[in-house]
């Protein structure tokens, strides 16, 4: 695969400024990724730790929860085949109305209902990311909202250095920042399907449908060409 198409234009018509934020936050992401192989084995046992993998099981057990930022993770593999090992459900704290909620160390997580999930990441038993998706409501449950409102979320999606897991909060920030242009187009593309629904509630619910939205990506294929891109402008 080339480098993704949106990111190629983003790039082209980037001020210096933005481009050279969008450089910091892949070379960020790539030291954060090094520096968990070469702490935990891989990115993936950062979370792992060695356990076995449990299908549908989260690690870590706990999540990974930003209280500051009201930002959180968790990996787990439930599919056979292809690519994928597993992937990352990324989620924001986020009231019915849309507003950040609040929690404290040591406070429930799941009251009412669970967080709003924004997308997820699927990886290769190598840790490498290959693709973003979206799922329907019923899969994470949380407060449902379009594509507009929850891509305010993902703006607002950082972690910082939770304990155990600094490199992958590193990595996942740099990581969400980097391909905001694909997820954008993820959440139009989930929000375009449902429109197609009859009945928006019943659509949320209906288990016959799960992912959304999907788009595969290379990660080494973008950052090449960011890098590329970056020699260009003598950067």
């Amino acid at each position: 695969m080339s480098a993704h198409p949106l990111l190629r234009r983003r790039w082209r018509q980037a001020s210096d400024e933005v481009f050279a934020a969008d450089l910091r936050q892949a070379r960020d992401s790539v030291a954060a990724f090094s520096q968990a192989a070469q702490a935990s084995g891989s990115l993936l046992q950062s979370w792992i730790e060695g356990r076995p993998v449990v299908e549908f099981e989260h690690y870590p057990p706990d999540d990974v929860v930003d209280f500051r930022h009201g930002s959180q993770f968790y990996y787990h593999a439930h599919r056979d085949g292809g690519q994928e090992h597993g992937h990352l459900h990324l989620f924001w704290h986020a009231t019915a109305s849309g507003q950040r909620r609040y929690l404290r160390p040591g406070q429930p997580r799941w009251v009412r209902t669970a967080p709003t999930h924004l997308f997820a990441i699927s990886l290769d038993a190598r840790g490498l990311p290959v693709s973003l998706f979206t799922v329907n409501r019923w899969v994470t449950d949380g407060h449902w909202f379009d594509a507009a409102t929850t891509l305010s979320f993902v703006d607002r999606f950082a972690l910082d250095a939770v304990q155990g897991h600094a490199h992958s909060c590193r990595w996942l920030t740099a990581f969400v920042h980097l391909y905001r242009p694909l997820i954008e187009a993820l959440m139009f593309r989930r929000d375009q399907r449902l429109a197609r629904r009859p009945d928006m509630g019943a659509a949320l619910r209906d288990h016959r449908l799960e992912m959304l939205s999907h788009m595969p990506i290379d990660w080494a294929a973008d950052l090449d060409a960011l890098e590329a891109a970056a020699v260009r402008r003598g950067l």
